[in-house]
């Protein structure tokens, strides 16, 4: 069973304050992983026009009764190049292992941003002060995973392979995407578990207008 099948997409991140500051009246956001499209109503009292994305069809289906969502992939966003003036990616880098589907991620979120917008990740950081977080870390390195990723179980079977990033990391990655970051704070995070780590809250914006490439 993968993300488009589960019943119910699990989130523990609210937006933060530094995204809700980047939403005005008019403008159009897209969050990208919207699970129920739990962050709608923020973005609607703001005054802005707010579009959700998830794999997720279980969650959209309650989600569609309120908002304008879609079922896609952040890895080939469906719209087109330039249209939103806030892209919002949150908990979804931390589901993306891999190096080259995160800076695909990425890439795909800065296109479809326009000149000025603004992309906006919340997510999850590595925390090896905490002893639980570096066995799970050392984990995913004996199993040959990149650094800060860990398999996660759930009822004796995998549910997916969680990574958190360092700042470096997280610089590289909006670098190598063609984007510019504008700040990057990092803070405590609540985990889906209900543990506390180190979270991050980054916003970015493309450098110049991008084209992505097509099909």
């Amino acid at each position: 069973m993968g993300w488009r099948d589960v019943p119910k997409v699990p989130t523990s991140l609210t937006l933060h304050p530094a995204v809700l500051e980047r939403v005005r009246p008019g403008m159009r956001v897209l969050d990208v992983g919207c699970g129920e499209a739990g962050a709608g109503e923020e973005v609607r009292a703001a005054g802005a026009d707010y579009f959700g994305l998830d794999l997720n069809l279980p969650s959209l289906k309650r989600a569609v009764l309120r908002f304008s969502v879609v079922q896609g992939d952040c890895l080939a966003l469906p719209f087109g190049d330039g249209i939103f003036d806030v892209v919002i990616l949150r908990a979804v880098l931390t589901v993306l292992p891999e190096d080259g589907r995160r800076l695909a991620c990425m890439a795909e979120a800065l296109g479809v941003s326009r000149s000025g917008g603004v992309v906006a990740v919340q997510d999850f950081m590595m925390t090896p002060e905490q002893p639980l977080y570096q066995e799970r870390y050392q984990r995913g390195a004996d199993l040959g995973l990149p650094q800060g990723a860990f398999p996660v179980e759930e009822g004796g079977s995998l549910l997916y392979t969680a990574r958190h990033a360092t700042e470096p990391e997280l610089r590289e990655l909006v670098r190598r995407a063609g984007g510019e970051v504008i700040s990057l704070a990092v803070h405590p995070s609540p985990t889906r578990s209900g543990k506390i780590i180190n979270g991050v809250t980054l916003l970015a914006h493309p450098k110049q207008d991008l084209s992505r490439p097509r099909a």
